[in-house]
């Protein structure tokens, strides 16, 4: 029996909202109409900001591919030895999950629930998103319980990770394999998590597994600097700035600025200002020819904010798989046009007609690749 599983083959087709910003305030987190019927994105919502504001303005909010809910966990097949509904982009950002030769190896003590052994094995680092692989085997394991089970991983820097992707693979008759992976936030490489399994195998006994170390891979970065200024709808102007591009080779992590005064603004229109601003979209173009979208991992995570003599300047990160078109149709950036380039859109949300388009950045499709 093979010990891998093609995710990129069984993915399912999946809808996008037609207006990810109108549903999040309107519905909250309930689907929307679909815009592509290719895949859909997910808003998930911090914690301090669960409940959205009504009105004109829209709390800080991250976009990410995969679904309309937060933090969700992926279901095993019928046979127990596959799954569904995996962001499929983080099938394009780490390839093949179940690969063992992809993971940095991490030698930690199995534990046992029962007479099942429970053993993180690895952790794989790339631009944007970290995974940890876990083995599972034992003659008492129950396939229909793995789907109970409960996970939650930290930084060891102890920033909390509140959104998960989970998935199960079944290696042989009572071995099976867990990937779980997360969007990370900042430009600080992760270098450890802590990792807590909870209900293992229908029990209600709880695994910690401390300071798994992490190995960031290599990144290239990109120096971009543009600037888009323009008027506000409440305030003054209003300028955005695309910094720099980190990536590897399946992967961008793009980082932008959002700076304007605070004269004049409401507590309301300060903080909407101060930490909710997207890029989600890219879309590669060859001269007027629109190629596609690049698939999108999150987009608008808020990183932190300063204020100086009455100017504030936040940072913010997307996150791209290096993949275009659509989940059928699907090409590598490194196969673009010669002379294509990625236009990054930067948009402050909010309910129509207060969302505003500060500015498109332009980059060619040479610069977003790795040398």
């Amino acid at each position: 029996m093979s010990t891998t599983t093609d995710f990129q083959k069984i993915t399912e087709q999946i809808s996008v909202p037609t207006n990810l910003v109108d549903a999040a305030i309107t519905q909250g987190i309930q689907a929307a109409a679909p815009r592509r019927k290719q895949h859909r994105r997910r808003i998930t919502i911090g914690l301090a900001v669960a409940v959205l504001l009504l009105g004109a303005a829209i709390t800080p909010a991250t976009i990410q591919a995969g679904g309309i809910v937060p933090a969700f966990t992926q279901l095993l097949d019928q046979d127990g030895a596959k799954t569904h509904n995996f962001d499929p982009t983080m099938n394009m950002l780490l390839g093949n999950l179940y690969n063992q030769g992809l993971y940095d190896k991490v030698s930690v003590p199995a534990q046992r629930v029962g007479n099942v052994q429970v053993q993180p094995i690895g952790t794989l680092s790339t631009a944007g998103v970290v995974a940890v692989l876990i083995d599972y085997a034992g003659p008492g394991m129950q396939p229909d319980q793995l789907r109970r089970q409960t996970e939650q991983v930290d930084q060891v820097s102890g920033q909390h990770i509140i959104d998960t992707e989970s998935n199960f693979g079944k290696v042989a008759l009572g071995h099976y394999r867990q990937v779980i992976a997360f969007y990370t936030q900042g430009t600080a490489p992760v270098q450890a998590i802590n990792l807590q399994l909870g209900k293992i195998n229908g029990t209600q006994q709880t695994l910690a597994f401390k300071q798994l170390p992490v190995t960031q891979r290599p990144l290239q970065e990109t120096v971009i600097n543009q600037q888009s200024t323009v008027k506000a709808i409440h305030g003054g102007k209003i300028t955005g700035r695309l910094t720099t591009i980190q990536q590897a080779p399946e992967a961008l992590v793009v980082n932008y600025t959002l700076a304007f005064s605070q004269a004049g603004l409401s507590a309301r229109w300060l903080e909407n200002y101060s930490e909710a601003a997207w890029i989600s979209e890219a879309t590669v173009y060859d001269g007027q020819k629109n190629l596609g979208l690049l698939e999108l991992g999150s987009g608008g995570q808020f990183l932190r904010t300063k204020t100086n003599a009455g100017q504030v300047t936040s940072q913010f990160q997307s996150i791209f798989a290096k993949s275009y078109g659509s989940l059928g149709d699907q090409h590598s950036l490194k196969d673009a046009p010669a002379d294509a380039v990625v236009k990054f859109r930067l948009e402050i949300p909010g309910r129509r007609p207060n969302r505003q388009q500060v500015g498109t950045f332009t980059v060619p499709v040479r610069q977003l690749l790795t040398k």
